[in-house]
């Protein structure tokens, strides 16, 4: 079932999540309906707290439009400045260049809690980033600049507001 999206600044997403433990159920359940999150919003990823779990668990997207879980996951390297647009689904409707790296290789678990290694470059990397980011307490906005940031701030803050109300209405 899908769950409701965390917009920014919620301090779920800007907390550091806690590493998973257990890779039972509650854990199957909570990644498939981050899955159906996901696809109900377009997305290309999305972590855990930002359906308001502070669990260490994300899905990626590839190029290709299929889709994989990381758990618990460590950048063991990156390299090679690369500057690409970026938005994300807890800041909607605004995206901005964004530097990253170009190369990552990734150490992270899949549900069943076997490890594994990746190495990638470009937007498969970005992803990795973006998602290890939110995972780490960070959004993409951090690494604008101080007026891009703050303009973004001001119409998330409103958003909030407006869903707020809604919310408050349907009740």
């Amino acid at each position: 079932m899908a769950r409701d999206i965390v917009i920014w600044p919620n301090k779920v997403l800007t907390t550091p999540t806690q590493p998973v433990t257990d890779f039972g159920d509650k854990l199957t359940t909570l990644l498939d309906d981050m899955f159906e999150s996901l696809k109900e919003a377009e997305g290309i990823g999305i972590a855990a707290n930002q359906v308001g779990v502070p669990l260490r668990c994300s899905w990626v997207g590839r190029e290709d439009g299929t889709f994989f879980e990381i758990i618990n996951p460590r950048i063991l390297e990156q390299s090679g400045e690369v500057t690409l647009e970026e938005g994300c689904l807890s800041v909607p409707d605004q995206f901005a260049k964004t530097p990253r790296f170009h190369k990552v290789k990734v150490k992270y678990q899949d549900r069943s809690g076997a490890w594994h290694e990746l190495e990638a470059e470009g937007k498969l990397a970005h992803v990795l980033q973006h998602e290890i980011g939110h995972l780490d307490g960070h959004v993409f906005v951090e690494l604008l600049p101080q007026l891009k940031r703050t303009l973004i701030l001001e119409k998330m803050q409103k958003l909030q507001k407006a869903l707020k109300r809604r919310k408050n209405q349907g009740e």
